[in-house]
This record gives structure tokens, C-alpha cells and sequence, in this order.
């Protein structure tokens, strides 16, 4: 952050190429710094959101502790080989040894961290290290632009939590609740992933998609796990992690629908964390909320809160997992050390690296390209080869922030053709159960989707679904799940306009205001970051053309 701004913000997997990693950030420090032209010794501080990296318990003297304490301390001790933050009993006993090994293990971690930026970046400005759900809430306030806001995080865990709600005015943070990651609601829906093949903390996505193809026939037995009471998520089952997987197992049929578990696992979300919200909506006072954490990944869940009678405007932040723990805490320490000022909502995520035409052109040489610029308006041209039913790539100015591909690093294709879902997923070795998201015109959202008021700032970064008209249904089914809802990316041209101006072509040809928008990338490949990586996904996807800065390659092969 530069003079109270985010200037850049990268995710360490785009980097590396290793999808969802974790561990030490080491190539992102240095692209932001690089990115904001800054040098280490110009820093004036450092802020760390602790407890988001995986632990390693066999490197922690707990053994003689667990001698010692028996009993209930042993539920604890046998689940912790996961994730370390996750790992809360619900007893006395269990919470006891949780905060003992977390404080030998914070200490530990956190010379580590200020030995490794002292070291490898020189960087020996203060450091402070801010609590998982506070930069949570922190990224989701600050970007909202709500002056006085109900702020709701909710993830698998984090520092021990899974849940965090704050009253918050002009800046001021007043907690309302907290909640064990005991109680994680958000780790019940990875369980179920797990039980469907796919993997948790990583496809829950899938399960949301496919929850469209089922029926809730399971609710009944998840209402046994977990439930909702005054203000409260409860794990009613008393068991996490393995014990719940294996239970949940045993109690299933051995040929049971995974599309009917997947039903029951996003109505017991909706249901629970809906009713959660409100409850705590009324008890702030203050309608506007502000959303972060991995839960809120779930975009039918958003929209469902977006249509609670307590709420007014939602506004769900666009990294809004773990990736955004860093924006969250800077943003928070920022605003400590300087003061809070009243903030407007955050107008667009392309806050990574960008890359000249130099770069463009030698990475199109060596994969064989011969790197001619496109003579005239090149936003016209791939409008029309869009119209003409070509898939294009295109590759264009800074990489987004968060999961989402928000034109930069995207493919395109028209809305029109319904078996798209199959046929692009296969080039692009994809298994999807969601449909292609579209991007529309922000001008022509209420012709597309209804309930769009007071979601329409979030519903520009893809964090929310909105159920679908008509006219919507029938002229761009390719992007209409079977529910009846799609997840749009509103595109204003002071937002992207190169991006505005490719759509605005092709309404202008076809009518259409909506296209399809999907990430740049190849199955369990992060989105692409480099111009190198953008030809080799292009290449291996089969697409037809890719718009590369201001070149456009033809793939012959494909065509």
C-alpha cells in the first residue's frame, strides 16, 4: 500500500505454477515490491495475517504434554496431523492444549518470519502480525465502502475461529461473536466434497454445482451435524475431521447420490450461515454488510444472504479466502497508523504484474509465432470473431487479484450455444457441474438478472449469483445454470475499458449484452501470469485465437 492504496497484490500460486500452495510468499514479495517500484528499506512497515499457512506438528514437542493430559486431549491430539488452525475440541481440556501448542508454535513461527524478511529481502522496518478473521473482516470492510457496515467472516478456520461478526463504524471494530473452528460448518461442506471424490479445500466448488442436479434427500442426517441456535453455528454431530468423515460415511447409503449429498450439503449452508447473518444483522443495526472468508466463495450462499429482509447492500470481498489475508491485514494496519478515512468501494482488481510488447514479442518467437500487431481496432476485430463463433484468449494489461478472471487473463465465447459447458471444458481437461460465468454490461443488468439492487458493486468482481429473467434464459443459455441462476461479472468501462469496448462491439453486432467469461488456464493450472504461459495454454486448450497485448495469434490447428 502506497499513501493508503493498494497498489499491488499477487498470489504466490501464480508465480510458482503450483495451484492453491502454501508456505513462505517469497516470489510475491518481490513482484509487489517490483510492481510498486518500491525497495525494501523504503517500507515504513510490515503487516503479517497469522495462522494461514499449513502447519508441520511432528516438528512440536507436544508428546510428553499429551502424556501428561488424557483423556478429551486425545480427540485433539489424534486430528492434529491437519491443518493445524482447524483443530479445537469442544471441551476445556482441548482448548487448554490447542492455545498452549498454538503459543509454542506462533513464537516459533514468527522469529522465522521476521528472520526470512530480514534476511532475504533486508527488510527491518516493524512487523505486525494480525489475527486470521480480523484482516478477514478487515479486507471486506475496507473495500465495501461502507461507512458503518456488519462484517461476517466464515471459513474452515483460522487462529482457531471459524467465525468472527463485527459492528463497525467509521473505521471502529466492536466484535459481536466468535466462533470455534469446532463449529465450522465450512469443514463439514470439504467432508462432503471428500465423500463425492473431489478435493476438499480445493473443489468445493464442484459440490455447489452440482447441487443444482440433486435433491436435499440427506438434509435430515447433516441437520445431526450441525446446526444452527441463537446466534450460533453448532457441530450437534461432536466429531471433526476424520471421525466426521468416517461417520458420515457409515451413515450413508453404501450407493448413495452425490448429487443429492451435494443438495443437502448447500441447503444446510444456506440455511445455517443465512439465518447466522440475519441474526446478527439485527443485532448490529446496521444493514450494509461486508463478507469475507472461504465460505463466502460460495455464491449461492451470497445470494441468498443478498435477499435477506435485514439486509440492504452486500458486498462480499473479491480475494475473498485466504488470498486475501495480506490485503486484509495492510489495509487494517494501514488505517491504525494513519487514521481512518472514509473509503469508496474498491474499482477494480488488476493489481498484478503487466507485461510491454518486447516481452510479448519474444515469448510469441519462441514458441514459433511470428508476432504481427493487428492493423485497426483490435477490441472490433475479436468482437467479430466472437460473432463469427470463435473461442478467443485474451492476455491484456495487469493480472487480476482474488480467484476470479476479470478480463485480462480470460477466455471468451458467445453465450449462445448451450453444449460449450462440454465441449470447451474437454479441451480444456476441465470437470465443471457449474455452467460458464458471463460478463455483461453493467448498463443492461436488470434486463439480464433479477434482484440486482444492492449487490451490484460486489456482482463486478463474479462473487454472487442472481436469478436469471428471461430474456436472459433464452437468448444466452450457455450461461444459465439449471437453477435458473448465473454468476456475472457487471462490467462498467471505467472499470476495463478495452474489456467494455470488446462486449459493447459485440452488442452492437449481435444484440447480445452478455458473453461468456472463463479463466485463462488448464485444468488444476493456476491462471495464467506470463505471456509464456497465456501461448502454452492457448496451444494446449486448442483455442482459435489469442489476443496478446496489441497482437492477435491465429492457431491454425485449431481452426
Amino acid at each position: 500500500m502506497i499513501d493508503g492504496k493498494v497498489v499491488a497484490a499477487v498470489n504466490e500460486e501464480r508465480l510458482n505454477r503450483s495451484k492453491m500452495c502454501m508456505g513462505f510468499p517469497e516470489l510475491s514479495i518481490l513482484e509487489v515490491l517490483k510492481i510498486a517500484k518500491v525497495r525494501s528499506h523504503e517500507l515504513d512497515a510490515v503487516a503479517v495475517a497469522t495462522e494461514n499457512l499449513f502447519w508441520k506438528p511432528e516438528a512440536v514437542p507436544y508428546t510428553d504434554y499429551f502424556r501428561k493430559k488424557r483423556g478429551s486431549t486425545r480427540e485433539f491430539y489424534l486430528s492434529l496431523g491437519g491443518t493445524f488452525s482447524t483443530l479445537v475440541g469442544d471441551s476445556d481440556a482441548a482448548r487448554k492444549a490447542y492455545y498452549r501448542i498454538k503459543k509454542l508454535l506462533t513464537r516459533g513461527r514468527r522469529e522465522k518470519i521476521k528472520k526470512k524478511l530480514r534476511d532475504a529481502f533486508g527488510i527491518q522496518k516493524p512487523i505486525k502480525f494480525l489475527d486470521h478473521h480480523l484482516c478477514h473482516a478487515a479486507s471486506a470492510y475496507f473495500t465495501s465502502g461502507f461507512e458503518d457496515a456488519t462484517i461476517v467472516t466464515q471459513d474452515g478456520a483460522g487462529d482457531g475461529k471459524c467465525s468472527r461478526v463485527y459492528q463497525v463504524r467509521k473505521g471502529y471494530f466492536n466484535q459481536l461473536q466468535m466462533l470455534d473452528s469446532y463449529h465450522s460448518v465450512g469443514n463439514y461442506y470439504s467432508y462432503v466434497t471428500h465423500l463425492c471424490g473431489y478435493k476438499a479445500h480445493k473443489h468445493e466448488g464442484k459440490i455447489t454445482g452440482l447441487a443444482a442436479f440433486g435433491n436435499a434427500s440427506y438434509i435430515n442426517l447433516l441437520r445431526n451435524y450441525v446446526s444452527y441456535e441463537n446466534g450460533k453455528i453448532l457441530n450437534t454431530g461432536k466429531c471433526f475431521d476424520h471421525k466426521a468423515l468416517y461417520k458420515l460415511k457409515k451413515e450413508l447409503p453404501a450407493d448413495f447420490s452425490h448429487s443429492d449429498l451435494s443438495a443437502s450439503i448447500q441447503v444446510l449452508l444456506e440455511e445455517t450461515v443465512s439465518n447466522y447473518c440475519e441474526y446478527w444483522i439485527k443485532r448490529s443495526g446496521i444493514p450494509y454488510v461486508a463478507l469475507a472468508g472461504g465460505v463466502f466463495a460460495n455464491v449461492k450462499l451470497n445470494q441468498r444472504i443478498n435477499e435477506l429482509n435485514s439486509t440492504k447492500q452486500v458486498f462480499i470481498h473479491p480475494g475473498m479466502g485466504d488470498d486475501g489475508l495480506s490485503v486484509g491485514a495492510a489495509l487494517f494496519e494501514e488505517n491504525r497508523l494513519s487514521g481512518y478515512q472514509p473509503k469508496s468501494v474498491i474499482r477494480d482488481v488488476y493489481l498484478g504484474g503487466d507485461y510491454c510488447d518486447t516481452e510479448i514479442e519474444k515469448a510469441l518467437k519462441e514458441y514459433g509465432d511470428t508476432p504481427v500487431q493487428f492493423e485497426g481496432i483490435l477490441e472490433s476485430k475479436i468482437a467479430s470473431l466472437l460473432a463469427d463463433g470463435k473461442v478467443v484468449a485474451r492476455f491484456d494489461g495487469r493480472m487480476e487479484y482474488g480467484p476470479r478472471a476479470l478480463g485480462n487473463r480470460t477466455i471468451l465465447y458467445q453465450a449462445t450455444d448451450p453444449t460449450v459447458n462440454d465441449w470447451l471444458n474437454r479441451r480444456l481437461v476441465r470437470t465443471e457441474f457449474m455452467p460458464f460465468a458471463p460478463v455483461t454490461l453493467w448498463e443492461e443488468r436488470h434486463n439480464c438478472y433479477n434482484n440486482v439492487e444492492g449487490a451490484e458493486d460486489t456482482a463486478r468482481f463474479m462473487t454472487i449469483t442472481f436469478d436469471c429473467t428471461e430474456f436472459m434464459k433464452e437468448s444466452c443459455p450457455a450461461v444459465v445454470h439449471v437453477d435458473g441462476t448465473a454468476r456475472p461479472q457487471l462490467i462498467r468501462k471505467e472499470d476495463n475499458a478495452s474489456y467494455y469496448n470488446i462486449l459493447k462491439e459485440y452488442q452492437k453486432i449481435t444484440g447480445l449484452p452478455s458473453l461468456i467469461n472463463t479463466s485463462f488456464n488448464m485444468h488444476e493450472e493456476p491462471i495464467v501470469n506470463s505471456p509464456k504461459e497465456a501461448i502454452q495454454s492457448f496451444k494446449n486448450g486448442h483455442l482459435d485465437y489469442l489476443a496478446i497485448g496489441k497482437y492477435l495469434v491465429k492457431n491454425e490447428k485449431s481452426l
